[in-house]
């Protein structure tokens, strides 16, 4: 009994060494690790403009498609995601028609990739989309792996770019491992954590930006894609707006390159058509960079934003509900057609016909029509002439009709004495073409009958 209080005694006093020990030497810390954008921001690649705007007290809303540029009132700002969703030259034509009223609109070229796709949009407005410089910083899956150090990275080779990254992950893990190792104070801890935060803007050269600046004085600084510009016969480096069947065409160029724009104003009436080239300005993983939001926000003002930004079109069922009378009224039409038109086949049927048996001469004149329809009078004339010619020389058929013209003739006439017939005649049967008429035909054999007969 002494023994087992002494064991329980040493049992508890390990225990409280080992919590004594844990407690000492453990320490809490907490790692943040980017998983990327949740599930509603891969679902609206414009969430964070939709909490942008909402944030500075901008109104919006979502339409579903370019039919609701019907719809629109004075005080709405149209927001196109894509000018393809412009799919007919008719709704063209209404949309430029609500912003010759007042209206306004801004509209992500799309451009046509295909022969056979056309951007009615660009054409009405005789602005073409041309291939610029490529940036791999806009290039999603270069991103991905070199991340915002892509904005370093010159022209190089492929497996240049892959060691010099390898390199630097190398040597990230190594100064992790050493400050890990080498932590010192709390203070300390929260200044190099203070240091190690990224910026919010990516480090491009100033030239690549396009600084923009408001009637009010506001300047934007925008970081613009290059792979799609917008060109125009009117784009000669010059000047940057100019007049187009008396609307103002105004385009913001490039620093490196003048002849080409990413950005165009199309004033059109009273009202204004903002174009822009790149579609990813502010979409969710760039609309924090400079003043992309911001840039937004002065292009709305005091209007309400109308965005169309996946559109949505009803489909059979919900067409059906809507139209149900009209789809009711068709339906009733066309049957009445196809009853009227199908009604001389009702009423009584018609006794069948009572069977009859033909007779041989109409079994032997149907075959007589029959070969005649299918080119084979002469087969048949010939077999019935062959016969006759063989027994009048004694000779084969086909050597008969080649006699001489001095034998012809005295068989013509000894055949003729006997039956009856004219020697033309005769001799017509025996040695002529064969007929190509039905009388011509119906004669010759009847004179190949009577000629049989009187032999």
């Amino acid at each position: 009994m002494k023994l087992g209080r002494i064991a329980i005694a040493w049992v508890l006093l390990l225990l409280a060494a080992a919590a004594t020990l844990f407690l000492f030497f453990f320490e809490r810390y907490t790692e943040e690790l980017d998983r990327g954008f949740g599930p509603e921001a891969r679902r609206n690649p414009y969430l964070a403009a939709e909490q942008f705007l909402t944030r500075v007290g901008i109104r919006y809303r979502r339409a579903d498609n370019i039919a609701a540029a019907s719809a629109l009132g004075d005080n709405d700002i149209l927001f196109l995601t894509s000018s393809s969703q412009i799919y007919n030259a008719s709704r063209g034509q209404e949309l430029l028609g609500w912003i010759e009223q007042g209206g306004q609109a801004i509209v992500i070229a799309h451009g046509s990739d295909a022969d056979n796709e056309q951007d009615y949009l660009l054409d009405m407005l005789g602005l073409e989309i041309a291939r610029g410089e490529m940036d791999l910083y806009f290039n999603q899956q270069v991103r991905e792996v070199f991340g915002d150090e892509i904005t370093e990275i010159e022209i190089k080779k492929t497996s240049d770019m892959m060691r010099d990254h390898n390199r630097k992950l190398a040597e990230r893990e190594q100064k992790k491992e050493k400050e890990q190792e080498d932590e010192e104070a709390a203070d300390s801890a929260e200044e190099s954590a203070q240091e190690n935060i990224e910026p919010r803007n990516p480090d491009i050269d100033p030239e690549r930006l396009i600084n923009l600046t408001s009637d009010s004085g506001a300047s934007y600084a925008l970081f613009f894609d290059t792979a799609k510009v917008f060109t125009h016969e009117m784009m000669n480096g010059e000047y940057t707006d100019t007049q187009v069947e008396g609307n103002r065409l105004h385009w913001v160029p490039f620093q490196r390159n003048t002849t080409q724009s990413p950005l165009v104003h199309y004033e059109y009436g009273r009202g204004r058509l903002t174009l822009m080239a790149d579609g990813g300005l502010w979409r969710n993983h760039r609309i924090g960079d400079f003043d992309h939001a911001y840039f937004l926000a002065h292009l709305v003002g005091e209007r309400e934003l109308v965005m169309i930004t996946r559109p949505h079109f009803d489909d059979l069922g919900t067409l059906a509900q809507r139209y149900a009378l009209e789809f009711f009224v068709a339906g009733l039409l066309a049957l009445m057609a196809w009853i009227a038109n199908r009604s001389r086949r009702f009423g009584p049927m018609t006794p069948a016909p009572a069977s009859e048996r033909r007779s041989l001469l109409e079994h032997i004149r149907a075959c007589g029509h029959f070969y005649w329809r299918n080119d084979r009078a002469e087969q048949l004339f010939e077999k019935a002439r062959a016969p006759l010619l063989q027994k009048l020389s004694g000779q084969p058929a086909h050597m008969a009709q080649q006699l001489p013209p001095e034998k012809q003739r005295q068989i013509a006439e000894s055949v003729a004495e006997r039956s009856g017939l004219g020697r033309d005649d005769i001799y017509t049967v025996l040695w002529a073409s064969p007929p190509h008429s039905e009388e011509d035909f119906t004669a010759r054999l009847r004179s190949i009958q009577i000629i049989e007969a009187a032999l």
